[in-house]
C-alpha cells in the first residue's frame, strides 16, 4: 500500500486486541512484516470486559488496535441480541478508558457495516454513519460499535489522544471461524461446500434466494489497510474509513465461486424461506483510498482459492467437519 509515509519503527509499542482471531492475526502478520514489534493480546491475556484488566494490559501501549469482539453471522447475532450489544459496548468502553488513562497516542477501533442505517444510501459512505439508526438482526452489534466510535472520538480528544475507526466489509479468507454457530456467510458456505464435496453430495444449501448482496473483501487486504492506518504519519481526529472491495456481489455469485473453488461439480441449493438480513450492501472506499492509499487487490476467485487451499492443507480438518455435520446438516450461511 503506497502513498503514506510511516512514522513508527520497530520500537513502537503497538498492542492488538483480538490478535489471535481471524482479522487480528492477519493484522499482526502485516505489522510484523513491516518490522514492527507487536503485543498480540488474546483472551488468555485477560478479559477486557473487566475495566481494570483492560487498563493493566494496555497501559504502556502507544498505539492500540482494538479488534476483540463477540460477533458471528446473522443467526448468531439474532439469537444473542443482548450479549451482542452489551459485551461489545463494554469491550469498547473499557479499551477507550484504558487508552485515555494510559500512554496511548493513537486508538484504532474496528467498526462494522451493521452500524449503518438499514435505509442508508448505497454505496455506504462514512458521512452517513450517524444518519438513521442500525436496525434488523444485526442492529444490536451495530449500535455497540457505533457508540464506541462516537465515545472514542468525543472523549479521547479531550485527553489529547488520536482515534480512528476502520470499518471492514464482509471478510473472508484463511483463519476465519469456520464453525456452525458463529461462521459468517463465506466461511459457512466454504465449510458446507467442502463437506459436501468430501461426502460426494451434489450440492450444498444456501440461505436466501441468492439475490441479496454484500461487499466481500479478502482479509489480507483489510489487514494491510489497518496496519497502514496504525503507522500513518498523518493525524486522526475521530474519522471513520470503510475498508471493503467497493464491489457489490450477490450471494449467488459468492456461492458459485465457493462451489468452483471446492470442485466436484457442486451446485448451490438456495433456500428462499431463510433469512438473509439486509437485501443490499456495498461500501464506498473512496475516502480510505484518498487518505492513505487503501486498495483491495485480491480478486474473489483468487481469494476463495487461497482460502480453500489453506483449509485443505490441514488434512484432518475437513474429515472432522464431515463427522460433525453428517448427523444433522445445519445451515448457517446467512450474510451479516
Amino acid at each position: 500500500m503506497s502513498g503514506v509515509s510511516q512514522a513508527h519503527g520497530v520500537n513502537m509499542k503497538i498492542a492488538v486486541t483480538g490478535a489471535r482471531g481471524f482479522l487480528g492475526s492477519h493484522v499482526v502478520d502485516s505489522l510484523r512484516k513491516r518490522g514492527v514489534e507487536v503485543r498480540a493480546l488474546g483472551r488468555q491475556d485477560g478479559d477486557l470486559r473487566d475495566a481494570a484488566v483492560a487498563e493493566r494490559v494496555l497501559a504502556d501501549a502507544e498505539t492500540i488496535i482494538h479488534l476483540a469482539a463477540d460477533v458471528g453471522g446473522v443467526g448468531y447475532l439474532r439469537s444473542n441480541a443482548g450479549r451482542g450489544f452489551h459485551d461489545n459496548l463494554r469491550l469498547g468502553l473499557n479499551v477507550i478508558r484504558a487508552a485515555c488513562r494510559g500512554g496511548c497516542r493513537r486508538l484504532v477501533l474496528a467498526g462494522t457495516p451493521c452500524a449503518y442505517a438499514g435505509d442508508a444510501e448505497l454505496p455506504l459512505r462514512e458521512a452517513t454513519l450517524e444518519i438513521g439508526v442500525p436496525s434488523g438482526d444485526t442492529g444490536n452489534y451495530g449500535y455497540a460499535k457505533l457508540t464506541s466510535s462516537i465515545v472514542a472520538r468525543d472523549i479521547c480528544g479531550m485527553f489529547g489522544k488520536e482515534t480512528v475507526t476502520v470499518i471492514p466489509a464482509n471478510l473472508y479468507g484463511p483463519r476465519d471461524a469456520f464453525d456452525r454457530e458463529r461462521g459468517h456467510v463465506v466461511a459457512a458456505l466454504v465449510r458446507k461446500a467442502l463437506v459436501a464435496a468430501a461426502r460426494g453430495d451434489e450440492g450444498f444449501d444456501v440461505w436466501g434466494d441468492g439475490t441479496a448482496t454484500r461487499d466481500f473483501v479478502y482479509v489480507g487486504d483489510v489487514a494491510e489497510g489497518i496496519a497502514t492506518v496504525a503507522l500513518a504519519e498523518r493525524r486522526f481526529a475521530g474519522e471513520s474509513y470503510n475498508l471493503g472491495s467497493g464491489r457489490e456481489t450477490s450471494i449467488r455469485e459468492i456461492a458459485e465461486t465457493v462451489a468452483r473453488a471446492a470442485g466436484s461439480g457442486l451446485v448451490p441449493h438456495f433456500q428462499a424461506d431463510k433469512p438473509v438480513g439486509y437485501k443490499r450492501r456495498v461500501m464506498s472506499v473512496a475516502a480510505a483510498a484518498e487518505a492513505f492509499g487503501y486498495e483491495a487487490r485480491t480478486g474473489l476467485e483468487q481469494g476463495m482459492r487461497q482460502t480453500v487451499d489453506w483449509l485443505r492443507a490441514d488434512g484432518d480438518r475437513i474429515a472432522r467437519w464431515v463427522a460433525e455435520d453428517t448427523p444433522a446438516r445445519v445451515s448457517h450461511a446467512a450474510p451479516a
